[in-house]
């Protein structure tokens, strides 16, 4: 999920959109601010006065994919807001309807304002679900959903043929990506493979990912990990994103696997985070093999796969 998408000559209308769906009237606030300039910064420019709103009607962006992207990331806008404004989301359907696209976070968004939280997770369970149930199918056909439903479901052990391939990871050097990979496992006490309450081999490159973007499983680094897993995706990643914003930001008990929390959409480590999972030369959530890199140091795989530093560089 590339973010950068806009040509020179649209970028200024693509941010005087963002600052608008931010808010539609009055002064941005820090937060609002910080959201804007981080993403004029991603895109190679930066902000020397505060954009002025737009409306729907001005906004002329050419091609399908930027207006795709446009409105995921007005979204994110939108969303930034707690609890969300109206006025914010109307320029969002308003900005669609002139576009000529649609995402379903706009609907998603339209339940959350009305108070139908149980609407808004299935909505996006759903989204989530279709992705991950695709990708357990291509790994292991009609049982790897079967055995991605029966662990999410009942918490049953999966794949336990390979189990101990998992455990063995311990055995591994210091600093290696398995080995960091098992403490991590092991001192958050999340089950591999094969394990009771464990998670189905369709999903294990969630927290291996977890160590090599080195975000912790507090709510401030799941809604970052979330944020680079959904860069990272190359189909339809914004679903991820999606999730970890509602889950970590807005308070809706999206998935039973953590509790919900609210205000930890930090502007500047989200976007990043997408923009970092985006530059990445592999994408981790399609059937990765991530095997081969166990057994080599973590610097020299960050390295292989393009990962960029943690935190973007001052401006």
């Amino acid at each position: 999920m590339d973010i950068d998408v806009f040509p020179a000559h649209e970028l200024p209308s693509a941010l005087r959109a963002l600052r608008t769906a931010l808010k539609v009237s009055g002064a941005l606030d820090e937060r609002e601010r910080v959201f804007l300039a981080t993403y004029a910064r991603l895109s190679g420019v930066e902000l020397r006065i505060e954009p002025q709103p737009i409306a729907p009607h001005e906004v002329r962006i050419d091609a399908a994919h930027a207006r795709k992207r446009l409105i995921q990331l007005a979204a994110l806008a939108v969303l930034l807001s707690r609890p969300v404004r109206a006025e914010s989301f109307a320029y969002l359907k308003a900005l669609a309807a002139q576009l000529a696209t649609h995402d379903p976070v706009i609907d998603v968004i339209g339940a959350l304002i009305r108070g139908q939280r149980r609407k808004v997770r299935v909505l996006a369970m759903r989204r989530g679900m279709r992705v991950m149930f695709k990708e357990a199918w291509l790994a292991e056909g009609a049982w790897g959903i079967v055995r991605l439903f029966s662990a999410m479901a009942f918490r049953a052990a999966v794949n336990k043929d390979q189990l101990w391939n998992y455990r063995r990871l311990g055995l591994l050097p210091e600093g290696t990506l398995g080995r960091e990979y098992w403490k991590h496992m092991t001192e958050v006490g999340f089950g591999f493979p094969g394990d009771v309450a464990g998670i189905a081999a369709s999903v294990a490159y969630h927290d291996i990912a977890h160590v090599l973007a080195d975000h912790d499983t507090t709510p401030l680094g799941e809604i970052q990990q979330g944020s680079f897993q959904g860069g990272n995706r190359r189909e339809d990643g914004f679903f991820f994103v999606q999730f970890v914003v509602l889950h970590f930001h807005q308070g809706v008990k999206i998935t039973p696997g953590a509790p919900p929390a609210v205000d930890q959409f930090d502007p500047e480590r989200v976007l990043w985070a997408i923009h970092r999972g985006a530059r990445c030369t592999v994408d981790m959530t399609h059937q990765w093999n991530y095997w081969p890199l166990m057994s080599l140091p973590l610097r020299e795989v960050r390295e292989r796969i393009g990962l960029l530093p943690r935190r973007p560089a001052a401006a």
